[in-house]
């Protein structure tokens, strides 16, 4: 058995938890200590079921509860590719805090209990931000949130598995007369910004076409996205290209508030 728990997904904090019989992680911790537990609360978790917590990237809206958490639990394991890692160990130590820091490199795969887990690279403005593969038994999961543009490598790994999670995190419109000044604008359309729904859908489209069925949409921007808005664009992309019938293809978005929804991967 395996399951995926989307507690937390938006441009303000993000927190996954993934469960296997033998072990939970969390795939970043970019709430409040205060909402890291009350989001294990609310599925009947607490901080000592956390075996790991891997970390994608060092901006704040995925690693403002960590400092916290490691205070209070010194012992958990902090998974960080190369300088991110790197960024971590600093910052923990210039506040004091004991860690648990553990650096991991793109491609080369480690385990966690009974997770086979392999960190791949993406197009991101942070130090080494990663994507996560994550294997237990027959389930296959890859995870890919906060990239400007998906990869050749990239998709390799989302077509490696059965259970995709994917950024979907602005609607070109509402971002292009939204409220953020240029810059910001600029940065997120960017290739080291992040996925947009038309780019997020045209991915789904060709993994769709190579017989994958499941898809979870995350990291939906506060400002310049809604679920309505990405269901529209979803669907417009795949009837446009022929693809009629959803019956067999699962499409969830995770929500951008605590969620306790509970996505079954076996």
């Amino acid at each position: 058995m395996a399951n995926i728990h989307p507690l937390y997904s938006s441009s303000s904090g993000n927190m996954f938890h993934l469960e296997t019989d033998k072990t939970d992680i969390l795939i970043d911790v970019g709430v409040s200590y205060k909402a890291i537990n009350e989001g294990l609360h609310s599925i009947n978790k607490d901080i000592s079921n956390i075996s790991a917590i891997l970390i994608t990237h060092e901006h704040v809206d995925h690693i403002k509860g960590l400092a916290l958490l490691c205070r209070k639990n010194p012992n958990i394991p902090i998974y960080a590719c190369n300088k991110t890692a790197k960024y971590l160990e600093d910052y923990l130590k210039e506040k004091n805090i004991p860690s648990n820091i553990i650096k991991i490199n793109y491609g080369q795969p480690f385990k966690i209990v009974d997770m086979d887990i392999t960190p791949f690279e993406i197009s991101h403005d942070a130090l080494s931000p990663c994507g996560f593969y994550i294997e237990n038994n027959n389930v296959k999961l890859s995870y890919a949130t906060d990239l400007g543009y998906v990869s050749n490598e990239v998709f390799e790994y989302l077509n490696y598995a059965d259970h995709i999670v994917l950024e979907s995190n602005y609607d070109k419109t509402m971002l292009e007369f939204g409220k953020y000044p240029y810059n910001l604008k600029y940065r997120i359309k960017s290739n080291t910004g992040h996925l947009s729904n038309i780019d997020a859908s045209n991915t789904v489209l060709k993994l769709i076409e190579n017989g994958k069925s499941d898809f979870i949409f995350a990291h939906l921007s506060e400002n310049n996205n809604n679920s309505n808005v990405l269901m529209d664009t979803l669907t417009q992309v795949l009837k446009t290209n022929g693809i009629n019938d959803f019956s067999n293809i699962n499409l969830n978005i995770a929500s951008k508030n605590l969620s306790n929804e509970e996505y079954n991967l076996c």
